[in-house]
């Protein structure tokens, strides 16, 4: 299958994203990510990443593509952003989070709304719809419920799709078996990791380069004095299908490849 995303003619999402290019690879394997991007850090006036460290919020993929885009200007940081300088791209993903917390309820009836035209849009098009519920944030999805939905959550909801995330919270519970979680290592939470690889999770670690990537691979990472097996990262962003128990290599995009907190690993 081309790594095209079909065109969503006629299809307005209320707050999921769906075509973002990060995803392209998946088609490949079938898959269509939709992804709900939330205003990261505290942007918004609320926080959404309790666990951020200063690397990941610095290199953070908010402004990326699009989300860093505007007239006049270099691409923009999470330090314009922070300012008050942003894009209708920014804005939206601002707008988008304030009524998370403002207008819950309502919100969540929406991103129901959206996973069930998601899911019979990708099976129309004969694509099985996954979704990324922190495309840009951390929050603890498992523990809100849909009032709309008799206080279901939407995991419950949806019971047959795949949702998956990458997380720095170290003690999520009552996890449903279709929501899958990749702990993420970052600057000052390497024993979290540990822990999450010891209690059977997979690891995501930013590397500085493909080259380092792929020496790793080779030769596993050593995390808390013992080798771990790594993999490769890039070739999708579809976690679920990959092994717990390993580091998902990432290479620097972005802001990261200038990294100096820790966060990217050389």
């Amino acid at each position: 299958m081309a790594a095209t995303i079909p065109t969503l003619s006629g299809s307005s999402f209320r707050v999921l994203t769906p075509g973002n290019p990060k995803i392209a690879k998946g088609l490949k394997k079938g898959f269509m990510t939709f992804i709900l991007h939330l205003a990261p850090a505290k942007l918004s006036g609320y926080e959404v990443c309790p666990m951020r460290s200063a690397g990941c919020t610095a290199a953070c993929l908010n402004t990326a593509g699009r989300g860093g885009m505007i007239a006049g200007r270099g691409p923009l940081t999470h330090e314009d952003v922070a300012s008050g300088l942003v894009n209708t791209v920014q804005a939206a993903r601002i707008r988008r989070t304030k009524r998370f917390f403002e207008d819950r309820q309502n919100f969540l009836t929406d991103l129901v709304w959206d996973i069930r035209k998601a899911v019979r849009w990708s099976e129309k098009h004969g694509l099985t719809p996954v979704f990324r519920l922190n495309g840009t944030s951390d929050l603890r999805w498992e523990t809100l419920g849909v009032a709309s939905e008799g206080g279901r959550r939407i995991f419950d909801v949806f019971p047959d799709v795949q949702f998956y995330d990458y997380t720095k919270l170290p003690n999520r519970k009552h996890i449903p078996a279709n929501y899958d979680l990749t702990f993420s290592l970052a600057d000052g939470n390497a024993a979290q990791a540990d822990a999450a690889l010891n209690n059977g999770m997979r690891v995501a670690a930013v590397f500085r380069t493909v080259e380092r990537v792929r020496s790793y691979i080779d030769t596993g990472f050593e995390l808390a004095g013992l080798p771990v097996p790594v993999i490769d990262g890039d070739d999708s962003d579809l976690r679920f299908l990959e092994p717990q128990g390993v580091i998902v290599g990432l290479y620097a995009k972005g802001r990261a490849k200038t990294d100096t907190s820790g966060f990217v690993i050389d």
